[in-house]
Formats: structure tokens, sequence, C-alpha cells
């Protein structure tokens, strides 16, 4: 037992020992070490600084390139342009438009013929107008809105009354037969005015048309209206 003992304490003596020693030896070549740069610390200096500067170069950052801004990207600002008003403050008027040599003026509109009035006087003589068949075609009636003046066959405008030739029934003869001496009567009534305009003629009385007044007392309705029929 006290031999084992022994060698492990010379084994533990010998390592500590031997580490010692190189921890000594560091120390030695590191003090050698520096008072040989400090002898030599002239020329070790600027070979320092080349290297350090050298080394910064690698280390430093690359430069980011330049932008490059394209002109046509940016927009331009429109211009604002200005009027200038007169020293008064009143507006000033536009310009006038040129227009093109060759246009063309658009043809002016005739205006629609007014119709002719004409007065007829019967000059006091009774019963001037008759039925169409025995006086002729002068001065006659021919239905309910067709009469004779003066050999000039006349229709009044804007009506239509019950016929008497063509009546589809009695009752309708009947109607066109009073609507005929209505209007023979409001003829031989006295002076009247015609106006005649495009073959249709309008009679009238101190302003009263005489188809009106026929439309008024049921022997006439308007023309082209979609009505019952005259036979009821």
């Amino acid at each position: 037992m006290s031999k084992r003992k022994t060698t492990s304490r010379r084994r533990s003596t010998a390592k500590s020992g031997g580490s010692g020693l190189w921890s000594w030896l560091l120390l030695f070549g590191v003090a050698v070490g520096g008072i040989q740069v400090y002898e030599h610390r002239d020329s070790l200096l600027p070979q320092m600084k080349s290297t350090v500067a050298s080394v910064s170069k690698t280390i430093a950052p690359p430069q980011k390139p330049a932008s490059r801004e394209v002109a046509s990207e940016r927009q331009k600002p429109t211009p604002v342009q200005t009027v200038a008003l007169p020293a008064s403050g009143a507006p000033v008027p536009p310009r006038a438009i040129a227009m093109p040599s060759n246009a063309q003026t658009p043809a002016s509109v005739s205006p629609l013929p007014r119709p002719q009035v004409q007065t007829v006087s019967l000059g006091g003589k009774p019963e001037t107008f008759a039925f169409c068949g025995r006086s002729g075609l002068n001065n006659c009636v021919a239905d309910g809105n067709t009469f004779w003046l003066k050999g000039v066959r006349m229709t009044l405008a804007g009506i239509d009354v019950p016929q008497t030739d063509q009546a589809r029934c009695l009752e309708e003869r009947q109607k066109g037969f009073a609507a005929k001496v209505r209007l023979r009567d409001m003829l031989n009534a006295g002076g009247f005015q015609v106006a005649a305009a495009g073959g249709a003629t309008t009679l009238s009385r101190s302003g009263v048309s005489f188809a009106d007044q026929l439309m008024r007392e049921g022997l006439a309705r308007p023309q082209g209206a979609r009505t019952k029929s005259w036979c009821g």
C-alpha cells in the first residue's frame, strides 16, 4: 500500500513541475518578443500602418450604385394659364371662332303661307244658297261640309259629317240631311268670312266657326276621331 501511494505522488509532482516549466517558457518568449518589438519600433510602425490600411480597405462595405432617375417617369407640372382681366373688372369676351370659307349657310325656311281671308256678302238676297241639283253648281250645298260658292267647290276643314247618298242606315241618312240643312241655313244667315288654304276651307261669322257650331249641335265630329258609328 505504501509503495502505490509513493508512486502516485511522484507522478502528480512531475505533472505539476512540467506545467509550471511551460508557463515560464511562454512568459519568457513574450518578454523577449516585446523587447525585440520595442528595439525595432521605428521600422515596424510604418509596416503595421500599411497593413492596417489594406485590411480596412478590404473590410469596407461596398458602395451602393448611384440611382438613375428616369426623366420620363417624373410628371411635369401642368402650366397654369392666367387670364388677365381689365382694370374695370368686366369679363373678357371670348374670341371669335373662325369659320371655314367653304361652310354652307343653312337655307332659310320660308314661312307657311297665310290663308287668304275673303268676306262674302249676300247683298240682302234671301235664300241665296240652295241644295245642289236644282240650282246647278252656283251657290249650293252638297252635304253637311261641302258647298259650292260662285262655281268653286269648298269643303269645311277638320270635321266629318254623316252621309246622305252613301248612308249605312236610316239614322245616318237623317242626320246627314239635318247637317246639310243646317249648313245651308248658316250660309243664308248673312255675310261670312272664308279662309281657304291647301284645299281646306274655314267659314266663320263674328269669330264663330261653322264647323265648331256643327260639332256642338251633334251634326259633325272631329276629322279622324275614333267614335261610334252614326248608326248608333
